[in-house]
């Protein structure tokens, strides 16, 4: 039973890799397939301490900890998006331009700096009924994140050229699908927070 979507604003980049998909199209940076076991980590942290917020007597501690999550989450995104253009490109159509900027997001500071900044940038709680699919988003975004390190394993382990670019369109069409998570997850959880945008 499958269920078919339109998608009426579908990025340039992504119908140029996925018709006639060039080899090129497919970043394979080894790089990213940590990065993305790191992202996937981040979100799962975030939505965690989200709710333990929700259900614990020490709500501002694990909000604090969250917001750090949170801002590693935008450092890592960054560097897959320096690393996989085609990642970046889907970011910057769905208006995550923040998620792909190329200078680092904290200049070297003191463990205390970070902390402060941290502490000023005033995450919020969702609202209880917002928990459930905060966390569903969550375990998708992270379904996606090993999707697309698969794909990029399978397409570098495949000899024939019609199946690395078979696994090249796979691998694009789940970087679609992360933007796509993460926007929502940005709506219901408020980030980016105001600091990420220094």
């Amino acid at each position: 039973m499958a269920m078919f979507r339109a998608r009426k604003n579908k990025p340039k980049v992504l119908a140029e890799t996925t018709s006639a998909c060039p080899i090129e199209a497919c970043p394979s940076d080894p790089d990213l397939l940590l990065l993305r076991d790191a992202a996937a980590d981040e979100r799962t942290a975030i939505a965690l301490y989200l709710d333990a917020a929700r259900n614990s007597c020490m709500p501002q501690l694990f909000l604090d900890i969250a917001a750090t999550e949170m801002e590693h989450y935008v450092e890592i995104m960054r560097a897959i998006s320096r690393l996989d253009p085609v990642q970046a490109t889907l970011l910057r159509a769905a208006g995550l331009d923040l998620l792909v900027m190329t200078r680092p997001l904290f200049p070297s500071k003191s463990k205390a700096a970070k902390a402060s900044m941290v502490a000023d940038s005033q995450i919020t709680l969702p609202d209880r009924k917002e928990m459930p699919t905060i966390n569903l988003l969550t375990q998708a975004l992270n379904g996606e994140f090993l999707a697309t390190n698969k794909y990029q394993r399978y397409m570098l382990t495949a000899e024939n050229t019609d199946v690395q670019l078979l696994f090249c369109h796979l691998m694009n069409e789940e970087k679609e699908h992360i933007t796509e998570f993460t926007a929502a997850l940005f709506e219901l959880t408020n980030e980016p927070l105001p600091l990420a945008h220094d």
